[in-house]
């Protein structure tokens, strides 16, 4: 899924029609589903327009586009399957942006405290 490891997916019944006996055909074929990720639960289903991609129960706290849609640091509405993709492409991008950010940074620090142990030493 767009970059993502899935660990598991769960179909879940549609969050945004009613659970009413006039919807029950549309609720029906427009399932959601909960993606398991080794970040955390994605949740991702259509609403009536726009696909609506959440993380919200996740650590990720990113604004994946700059579209004028609706979104927040840890949801996105997608107006298509094209635009579903490139948001979650985005997301897995950004949580690989900050992985790598955090390993040089560890690295710089190690190689930091190596040299300062060894600046007291003459070769």
């Amino acid at each position: 899924m767009a970059g993502f490891e899935i660990k598991s997916l769960h179909r879940l019944d549609n969050k945004y029609w009613p659970q009413h006996q006039d919807y029950f055909e549309v609720r029906k074929n427009n399932p959601w589903w909960l993606a398991i990720t080794p970040h955390g639960p994605i949740e991702i289903g259509w609403r009536k327009r726009v696909i609506s991609i959440s993380w919200a129960d996740t650590p990720l706290q990113y604004t994946v586009t700059e579209d004028d849609v609706t979104k927040s640091k840890t949801l996105v509405h997608a107006w298509s399957y094209a635009k579903a993709l490139e948001y979650l492409d985005n997301l897995a991008c950004l949580i690989a942006e900050d992985r790598i950010a955090a390993v040089c940074a560890a690295r710089d620090a190690a190689r930091a405290a190596q040299d300062a142990g060894s600046a007291g030493t003459s070769p």
